[in-house]
């Protein structure tokens, strides 16, 4: 027997449900729920394999759906699925045993994130303020003269990408983003995205760390898969940590997990100093195992430190087993003014060295994510 709650919230069809149920050989009623909150009650107990549901059922959106598929719950609709909500499968009135001939109790997953959209790249490195931001918002900068590229502060922990390019930051665009796209509306998530420049968009972070609740893995798939859609590059800076949830509670870098996921590649960016290289090759060890070798950069280079830039990428390889790629050399009087104007240093200072290194990067990083996704739309 199939476990079955139905959860109509006051639709006409209800009765006409349950009638069909208890004439089910193969169904049996777990519960009828009057909301999503009931129903996520009723997923913690195990008693329910599958729930049909209204999709205007009051509190389901897109993480009430992606949590209670997570938990063993298939969710199927009435009628018609609600892709938007995460809601793929659906099952007609009068033709309820479909649940179990076409395994549709089995918890079905929604459609994978299309790997043919536009690329995603993942700036993600250890705490101690090694430079994240800045070569994320440096990368997108020098992605957008050549590519539609859309900047997003995924960090949260301590987003800073709208005070880096001068932007008010009292309303978070990845909230509004994640809001839409968690009630079904990706299309009102490109209201959300801010243009700084011709080809140069940016989706500002949190303003206040406690918003990290809103913030939820499924709609920010969503939002990423969206502006993807949109946009031929995206660039997320992320915060620094990567540890899962403690119970069956949010947890705060859960932003940071569904961002690396959904990466088509990731910057590992580190310090160059003692304490910010053992931080590095701590972090890429805990991060691991990679599905892709990342691209570490070592930010703030300088023979003062009085290690060369190969024997810092010797130790790397020796301990991590990772290739260092880049060296970005120290050029704090170019990101002092261009923190003061609130632009990317490339506008405060063009000659700087730090900025010609970024575009060397960022061209060997642009070729190497057309050869992947290309490999993974021939393979599809």
């Amino acid at each position: 027997m199939i476990a079955v709650a139905v959860a109509a919230g006051g639709a006409g069809w209800e009765a006409g449900v349950l009638e069909e149920i208890e004439r089910s050989p193969v169904l049996a009623l777990a519960r009828r729920c009057v909301d999503a909150a009931d129903l996520l009650a009723l997923r913690d107990t195990g008693r329910a394999q599958v729930a049909i549901v209204d999709p205007q059922l009051g509190g389901l959106d897109l993480d009430a759906v992606s949590r209670l598929r997570e938990g063993g719950v298939a969710v199927v609709g009435l009628g018609r699925p609600e892709p938007d909500l995460g809601i793929v499968a659906a099952v007609r009135p009068g033709a309820l045993d479909e649940l179990a001939r076409e395994g549709l109790h089995r918890s079905p997953e929604p459609a994978p994130s299309p790997r043919t959209a536009s690329p995603v790249l993942a700036v993600w490195g250890p705490t101690g303020a090694p430079g994240r931001t800045s070569v994320a918002v440096e990368l997108a900068a020098s992605f957008a003269r050549h590519a539609r590229t859309v900047l997003v502060d995924a960090d949260t922990h301590g987003g800073a990408v709208a005070q880096a390019l001068g932007l008010l930051d009292e309303v978070s665009g990845l909230t509004a983003a994640c809001r839409s796209a968690n009630a079904g509306r990706p299309g009102d998530v490109d209201a959300a995205v801010t243009s700084v420049a011709p080809g140069f968009d940016v989706l500002t972070g949190l303003p206040r760390a406690e918003m990290w609740t809103q913030i939820r893995p499924a709609a920010l798939h969503a939002v990423l898969d969206r502006i993807a859609a949109t946009h031929e590059l995206v660039v997320l800076d992320t915060g620094f940590g990567k540890e899962g949830a403690v119970g069956a509670g949010p947890a705060r870098d859960q932003a940071t997990i569904a961002a690396l996921e959904r990466a088509d590649a990731t910057v590992v960016v580190g310090r160059a100093e003692p304490l910010g290289l053992a931080r590095l090759l701590r972090s890429l060890d805990d991060a691991g195992p990679w599905p892709a070798p990342p691209w570490v950069v070592v930010n703030h280079a300088r023979s003062s430190l009085g290690w060369s830039d190969g024997e810092i990428a010797a130790m790397v390889r020796e301990v991590s087993g990772h290739q260092v790629r880049a060296f970005l050399p120290s050029d704090a009087a170019a990101h002092d003014a261009a923190v003061v104007h609130g632009i990317p240093v490339r506008e405060a200072v063009p000659t700087s060295p730090w900025v010609a290194r970024i575009d060397r990067l960022a061209r060997e990083l642009w070729s190497d994510l057309g050869d992947r996704v290309a490999s993974i739309s021939t393979r599809k």
